[in-house]
């Protein structure tokens, strides 16, 4: 398989600050739209969010261009209903342009929200069965039947497909379980945000088994917050502000963050890293793992533009195919970085 084309993702609130409004969210969609940088946006999930279904439809619908990357959970609806959603939805957004995040490993508060008490390690298994399932929808032409210990439907049947006969499969994950999940069934691996020596181990192992077990090859992407300065000095304030807001913040709910209850193989591995501030020659910071307890793209790569491109060049060397890119104490995309973002889609 040859090198890949390099792809910018990025994610950030599709609305603006305050009760979403319809306004808000067209002018942030056209905002990303008119980037030449973002190929792609993820528009994440939490029971306490706007429903992003919804969401990515209303993007979709002003949008022409713009590829969404919706997460979705397995266990929030019956895989027949999803296949058959998101069937349409890439059908009438024009095809091509819709991925699903699927996100199995979940806090065990936030899927409680949504009535799911399903045990964590069971939770990669019912989502093999889910991708199945909605796999065979997209492909086949007569009813099918279904009944495994997850799902049981009758007489199965899509008629607005999926325009290329198959929806991107993106997910992340650390456990034993998560990387057999994506070994068989994802077509970009997501990284979040580790130095360059734990990133090189990370891939060989997915790779490994995705060949050995399956015989199938895909892609990485890896998750990262910049700060950028015309010096390395600039880029550190810009950083170490952005580290002062989140402690000012403290005891608010202004800022998302890992409970000390929520069980992860990844979060444990992330934190790992914190052990030490910065790693690969100063540039990756773990300031905001630490302090967010290695939530979802904290990891930080901070300098000035030629040093934050190298880092990301000894990345894409690895194997890197897409980069998730944000910046700010939010972790959202930012029309700051846009230039250099599209250095590195061109360059890379």
């Amino acid at each position: 398989m040859g090198e890949a084309a390099m792809k910018i993702f990025t994610t950030g609130n599709p609305f603006a600050p305050g009760i979403p409004t319809q306004a808000a969210l067209k002018v942030r969609a056209a905002e990303w739209e008119a980037s030449e940088a973002i190929d792609m946006v993820l528009i994440g999930y939490s029971a306490l969010w706007p429903q992003n279904m919804v969401t990515a439809s209303m993007i979709a619908a002003v949008t022409e261009r713009l590829g969404l990357i919706v997460a979705h959970r397995p266990g929030v609806m019956h895989p027949a209903h999803a296949a058959r959603a998101f069937g349409s939805l890439d059908f009438l957004s024009g095809g091509n342009r819709l991925a699903l995040n699927i996100v199995s490993g979940s806090s065990d508060k936030d899927i409680a929200r949504e009535g799911d008490y399903t045990p964590k390690p069971e939770r990669y298994a019912r989502a093999t069965d889910y991708v199945e399932f909605m796999k065979k929808a997209w492909t086949g032409n007569a009813p099918f039947d279904w009944d495994t210990a997850y799902a049981k439907a009758e007489g199965v049947r899509v008629l607005m497909k999926p325009m290329s006969g198959h929806v991107p499969i993106y997910m992340g994950g650390e456990s034993d379980e998560a990387v057999d999940f994506g070994a068989k069934h994802a077509d970009t691996y997501m990284l979040w945000g580790e130095p360059i020596a734990g990133t090189a181990e990370r891939i060989e192992r997915v790779r490994r088994i995705a060949k050995d077990k399956y015989g199938r090859e895909l892609e990485f992407s890896l998750s990262l917050r910049l700060f950028l300065g015309d010096t390395d000095e600039a880029a550190w304030a810009e950083a170490r502000r952005v580290e002062q807001t989140i402690v000012d913040a403290q005891g608010s709910n202004r800022f998302l963050r890992s409970a000390v209850t929520d069980a992860s193989v990844g979060r444990e591995r992330q934190l790992a890293t914190t052990q030490q501030d910065t790693h690969d020659d100063g540039v990756f910071w773990t300031g905001l793992v630490k302090l967010l307890g290695g939530f979802a793209n904290s990891a930080a790569l901070v300098g000035t533009p030629d040093r934050v491109f190298k880092a990301l060049r000894c990345y894409r060397d690895l194997g890197i195919s897409a980069f998730l890119l944000t910046t700010g104490e939010d972790g959202f995309w930012d029309p700051s970085i846009e230039a250099f973002a599209t250095r590195v889609k061109r360059e890379l």
